[in-house]
Order: C-alpha cells, then sequence, then structure tokens
C-alpha cells in the first residue's frame, strides 16, 4: 500500500485478547480537521458529540491449520451503508487478500478496502488474537472520527474457517438515550461449513449511552501476523 502524506483523526477502538507476541502501542494523530464522510453517507442532522459506547463480546477458537483464524468486525447503517471497521486481522488487512482472494471478501467488498488510507488501515489492523473470550469496543464514531446520528446500526464479523469456508455473523443496536443489547444471526458459507470446528461464537453486542472507551485504551498494530 502506497505512503500518504494526509493524515486521519483515528478514532479509539479497544480490543482485549491479542496474541501475547504483539507490541502494545498508543495510537495518536494530530487535530487536524477528519476528511469528508465517504460518498453516498451523509447525515441527515448534525452530530455535535458522542453517543456512548457499543461492546461486541465473542468467543474466538484459534484453529490450527492453514488459511484460517481471519476476522474482520464492522459497521455498517441501517441502509447498508459502510461506516467503520473495529477490527480487520493484520494479514489480510494489510494486503494478504492479493494472494488469498478468498480472505474476508464480504467486508473488503462491504469496506472498499483495497482503497483504504494507510491511517485507516493502521486503526484497524490487528495481530491474529489467542483464542478465549474477546471484546471489541466501538466509540460510535465513523472512519472519519465523525460522531454518528441515533438510529440502527447492524454489526457484522467475518471469519475465516478454512480456505474460502466462512462464517458471518450480522446483528443490529440501537443507539440513542437507553441502552440495548443484541445477539447476531448466524449462517455458513457454505452451509457445509457449520460442519468444520468453529472458528468464532457467543457473540452478542451492547450499547451504553453516555459512555467512553475504558481509561488507559491501548491499541496494537503490526504488519504480518
Amino acid at each position: 500500500m502506497s505512503e500518504r502524506t494526509s493524515r486521519l483523526i483515528v478514532p479509539i477502538v479497544v480490543i482485549t485478547g491479542v496474541a501475547t507476541t504483539a507490541t502494545a502501542a498508543y495510537l495518536s494523530y494530530r487535530p487536524e480537521p477528519p476528511p469528508a464522510s465517504p460518498a453516498g453517507l451523509a447525515w441527515s442532522v448534525p452530530v455535535t458529540g458522542r453517543l456512548g459506547l457499543v461492546r461486541i463480546d465473542y468467543e474466538l477458537h484459534r484453529l490450527p491449520r492453514l488459511a484460517s483464524n481471519q476476522l474482520a468486525i464492522w459497521i455498517e447503517d441501517a441502509q447498508g451503508r459502510y461506516v467503520r471497521t473495529l477490527f480487520a486481522t493484520s494479514f489480510t488487512a494489510n494486503g494478504g487478500f492479493e494472494r488469498r482472494p478468498m480472505s474476508l471478501p464480504l467486508w473488503r467488498e462491504a469496506s472498499g478496502w483495497e482503497t483504504a488510507t494507510d491511517s485507516e488501515v493502521k486503526a484497524a489492523s490487528r495481530p491474529a488474537q489467542e483464542s478465549g473470550r474477546q471484546s471489541v469496543y466501538w466509540d460510535t464514531t465513523d472512519r472519519s472520527g465523525k460522531p454518528v446520528p441515533p438510529g440502527s446500526y447492524t454489526y457484522r464479523v467475518e471469519g475465516n474457517v478454512v480456505w474460502e469456508k466462512r462464517v458471518l455473523f450480522t446483528g443490529s443496536i440501537e443507539l440513542g438515550d437507553l441502552p440495548h443489547a443484541s445477539r447476531p444471526r448466524v449462517e455458513f458459507l457454505p452451509a457445509d461449513t457449520g460442519q468444520e470446528p468453529a472458528l468464532v461464537a457467543d457473540v452478542r453486542a451492547g450499547y451504553s449511552p453516555g459512555e467512553r472507551p475504558p481509561a488507559g485504551a491501548v491499541t496494537t498494530f503490526t504488519r504480518g501476523s
């Protein structure tokens, strides 16, 4: 991916359970004005502050096999327009899809990841996580750091179980003045993927109005994991 001179305000994403070999680092950027929202993604009312915090929890079973363990988590609005990537395994996020096109194809199409900026890649790219209970937080901002308006949003979790076999979780979360919790539906792509060992299970999401990411939020970044 080409080097870029422009900078983005990168919203904080907190991710638990990254591989212990990863190096933790705070990601901070000079507070320059963020770019305009992507084409077709325009909010109907001005938004002056973040609504709250969404937490997505899931059980990860790291599989001892090749062409596996790739994961992406992203947000869309009620019309299916891409809002933000919260997590993407660094192999795929950093261009591994060019060598393995079957890696996370739905996320790549939804996000237009082939044209993602270096700052977007750095904000979303994470090492493969270890097995266990994991949590990802969304601070209710879009890809450019702007707060999103109240309403219904879709969260998706796509995982490569083995080669082209994938699992997809899709759920909705309501952002507003009240807390909300949900469980997503699951699809196996193709259907016989359900006979494979589980990569991701027990996915759920919760929204807490007015909350902020935990104190001392740390993100990690690596290439080639």
